[in-house]
């Protein structure tokens, strides 16, 4: 086979790869960037949500303390008032 051969076969590949290949190379990072995108919409989205959900949580727990807090003088407000109907003779 003859140089010139070999650069006519190298040629048309090439010429095959740009034609046939490449175009579908350049779609594929087309749809990648969109893809890249939307998920990057996506993150944001799930970050503004993750922050509401931490504003949720720091509610919750207030909830919780002043439950807590309620039961436990509830609980000593009970015994409080025993004491004062033991004093006032009303129970034994």
């Amino acid at each position: 086979m003859r140089e010139q051969d070999k650069k006519e076969i190298r040629q048309i590949f090439n010429g095959g790869i740009e034609q046939l290949v490449l175009p579908h190379f350049d779609e594929i990072l087309d749809r990648l960037d969109e893809h890249t995108k939307i998920l990057d919409e996506h993150t944001k989205i799930l970050d503004e949500h993750t922050k509401i959900l931490d504003g949720h949580g720091q509610d919750l727990w207030r909830i919780e303390h002043k439950l807590d807090a309620e039961v436990d003088w509830r609980d000593s407000a009970s015994k409080r008032l025993k004491r004062v109907e033991i004093k006032l003779g009303l129970v034994k």
